[in-house]
């Protein structure tokens, strides 16, 4: 009983860094503003530039997110979808990190990685493809 109600407290307290980390509320605009597809908001919660993969040139500015805003998040995976029914993970080797995978069409996952910055949390990084068996 005692192990229960040790094991109950250590995840209430991970819950509550979690959420005085400021993420949550970060995730909240961050998400309504891509299923909505708004690139200015999207853009303004964004850490420019922002790293690609697999030798694809980087996100330079907000002009540039709003004309490859598609190749980010409809290109390989469905982000508004993945991001409408799965959340993000805390890195497991910092709390200034969280990562998002979606499923792509190829058996394969899109990662969306986000890190806390002096102005708050930003979107930082599209990976793919990756098979890390992330969410």
């Amino acid at each position: 009983m005692v192990l229960l109600i040790g094991g109950a407290s250590l995840v209430m307290a991970a819950r509550d860094i979690h959420h005085a980390n400021g993420f949550p509320a970060f995730w909240a605009r961050f998400r309504s503003a891509v299923i909505s597809r708004d690139k200015k908001g999207v853009a303004a919660l964004s850490r420019f530039p922002i790293g690609m993969s697999n030798d694809v040139p980087a996100i330079s500015n907000g002009r540039d997110l709003s004309r490859r805003f598609a190749e980010v998040f409809d290109q390989d995976a469905n982000a508004a979808a993945c991001f409408a029914r799965t959340e993000p993970t805390a890195d497991t080797e910092s709390s200034d990190r969280y990562a998002i995978s979606c499923q792509s069409n190829a058996d394969n996952f899109v990662a969306y990685e986000f890190e806390r910055t002096p102005q708050g949390w930003r979107f930082v990084h599209r990976q793919f493809p990756t098979k890390c068996g992330c969410r």
